[in-house]
């Protein structure tokens, strides 16, 4: 029995201290027609007894999706305000955990069209 309970013990401190990758996908989160700006973003909800969650993204995809949603409000393309790929990240702690859940946005501008 306290071999079990070693066992158990030894098996969730393990559990605890790994790091989990996702891989996700950008969505919209917010952005203004009239400005011609979209933010896409990623939400990484907080995961039980689990410490970070590392986030794997493509930013292919995040640019093909910021150029279908200009376009749909009649621009041309969407450029990113900024020749890098600058993310933020914002971090939201929850007890001893330095980033218990995350948030990813880039925000792009429209351009051409309209």
């Amino acid at each position: 029995m306290v071999r079990k309970i070693v066992l158990l013990n030894l098996l969730a401190v393990i559990m605890a201290a790994c790091t989990t990758v996702e891989t996700m996908k950008w969505v919209g989160v917010g952005g203004s027609k009239a400005d011609g700006t979209v933010i896409m973003g990623i939400d990484v909800p907080p995961k039980m007894g689990i410490r970070e969650t590392e986030v794997q993204w493509d930013g292919k995809q995040a640019n093909a999706e910021a150029n279908r949603r200009c376009q749909n409000w009649g621009y041309s393309n969407a450029e990113i305000f900024n020749d890098s790929f600058p993310v933020q990240v914002i971090c939201y702690p929850q007890g001893i955990s330095p980033c218990w859940s995350k948030a990813y946005r880039i925000t792009y501008q429209c351009i051409g069209g309209r």
